[in-house]
């Protein structure tokens, strides 16, 4: 039984080293990042509603136009909400 225990605990003391690498979000990081996903989660519900209105796959442009925003920033929403969420987690 002895070994059971010092084997799991060399694996506890070896994760906990392994998670003490990676560098903590500052309170500002979380902040952008939370809004970047918001942001993000906003437009996917804007063509979700679109879809629903139109019983069709929002296109592009349309979801573009109802934002008020170019294809562009859309693109770019959605991308930096991906990558914020990758960041938080």
């Amino acid at each position: 039984m002895k070994l059971a225990s010092t084997s799991s605990s060399d694996l506890v003391r070896s994760y906990l080293r392994e998670i003490g690498r990676i560098p903590l979000l500052t309170h500002e990081e979380e902040i952008v990042l939370g809004k970047q996903v918001q942001a993000s989660r906003k437009l996917l519900a804007l063509k979700a509603e679109i879809e629903e209105e139109s019983e069709h796959q929002a296109s592009l442009e349309m979801w573009a136009a109802r934002a008020n925003l170019s294809i562009a920033e859309v693109q770019k929403v959605i991308a930096d909400g991906e990558t914020a969420k990758r960041k938080m987690v």
